[in-house]
């Protein structure tokens, strides 16, 4: 059982330095107005067939090993965060297809949009996520929430400026998909930090 769920957390970490790169990299595709749509469709793939692989394995041992109550809630618990992991890569995904289905656009300043601010943090929630899945140190969770209610806050406020914006709609229609994916890479975030804190603990948190 401790093999079994040791290489468990060794997948989840390769799926999270993976997701990692795909976040940072299609975030810079965006930016510079760039076609990263292959590589990230490729990872992203990668980390569909690791998020099968965990929930086999986590399967295998459930159905082999019969684990007490501890194990089995880290078991089901790592099912999801590989899913989580997964949409990660999905979200990243969706953005590299924006400049793929679009085109290019005018690319609104730091002053028009809060849209690498946003991106920073997004990328910063993602890191306190698979920091919590390797440790399992309990103050992240709060220092996480923190952060996903400063993205939350940076979504409205981008969504109104759009709203207002004077901007083509080509550009609206793509930074609009962008702040969206980027909240919900977010949320995903915080279930892992929930789904963590009742592997920890038994308890079942709620943080959005």
């Amino acid at each position: 059982m401790d093999a079994g769920l040791t290489q468990i957390e060794t997948l989840l970490l390769k799926m999270g330095k993976l997701a990692e790169d795909s976040i940072a990299l299609t975030l810079n595709g965006f930016k510079e107005l760039a076609d990263v749509h292959i590589q990230i469709r490729a990872w992203s793939n990668t980390l569909l067939i690791l998020s099968e692989e965990v929930e086999d394995k986590a399967t295998e041992l459930m159905a082999l090993h019969q684990p007490m109550a501890g194990d089995l809630r880290s078991l089901k618990v790592y099912i999801k965060v590989a899913y989580d992991m997964e949409r990660f890569g999905r979200y990243a995904l969706d953005i590299s297809d924006i400049i793929k289905r679009l085109g290019s656009w005018e690319p609104l300043t730091d002053s028009e949009l809060s849209l690498n601010v946003m991106g920073e943090k997004v990328k910063e929630i993602v890191r306190l996520a698979l920091k919590l899945v390797e440790t399992r140190e309990q103050p992240l969770i709060w220092k996480l929430s923190k952060v996903e209610r400063e993205i939350d806050d940076l979504y409205i406020e981008n969504f109104e400026r759009l709203a207002e914006s004077k901007a083509d709609a080509k550009t609206i229609i793509a930074y609009l998909l962008t702040i969206r994916y980027l909240e919900r890479i977010a949320d995903h975030a915080s279930y892992i930090a929930e789904s963590i804190t009742y592997a920890a603990t038994g308890r079942r948190i709620v943080l959005r």
